[in-house]
């Protein structure tokens, strides 16, 4: 019986051991896969740049670089003097192509907010046409908005910012937020990178 357990605990034994071995080298080989895809995706991103700048040298148009970026701005206890901005988001040297803000701002009973969402290359910047979203939102608390985002010939956006547009201070309550989507952008073009004066 002794004879049996010791042979049992033996073989658990060299079984736990040969598992750990196996593990390690599990792990290891993991590791370097993944550094490996990473390694691959920045030659990828390298490559596509290198691609983007041929075209552009050969006269040809690219679209952009397709990114998605978000951030999300709590605002719940800040004030905004009357008057005064708050600078949220800025890509220079790059222009968003294509983007979406959405914000959460207070409103009084007709569903209208003194906030002003600003969106431009600074310091050329002007107010987004913001669409009302009533089913997200409380008439005389907080009524949630949003615009979509894409430069043009007219206007390059590099920079959003929210003014108050009232002639008191806004201070905002729980909940208050402004969330930016940036899914691409693109050089700004050689007279055009750094802000406008």
């Amino acid at each position: 019986m002794k004879q049996y357990i010791g042979k049992t605990l033996t073989i658990f034994t060299a079984f736990v051991l040969v598992s750990g071995l196996l593990s390690i080298n599990g792990s290891v080989y993991s590791q370097e896969t993944t550094n490996q895809s990473q390694t691959n995706a920045t030659e990828n991103a390298v490559h596509s740049e290198t691609e983007n700048a041929e075209h552009n040298a050969t006269g040809n148009t690219t679209s952009g670089h397709v990114v998605r970026d978000s951030a999300t701005v709590l605002l719940e206890g800040v004030t905004i003097p009357a008057g005064s901005f708050i600078h949220l988001y800025d890509t220079t040297p790059y222009k968003i192509v294509s983007g979406h803000v959405a914000a959460k701002l207070p409103c009084n009973t007709d569903n209208a907010t003194d906030v002003n969402v600003l969106v431009g290359q600074a310091p050329n910047v002007s107010s987004s046409e913001l669409e009302f979203v009533p089913e997200l939102s409380n008439a005389g608390g907080l009524c949630l908005y949003h615009a979509d985002l894409a430069s043009n010939s007219a206007n390059t956006i590099t920079d959003i910012a929210i003014q108050n547009n009232s002639t008191g201070d806004i201070n905002f309550p729980a909940t208050s937020t402004v969330v930016i989507g940036v899914n691409e952008i693109s050089e700004l073009s050689s007279e055009a990178h750094g802000h406008a004066s």
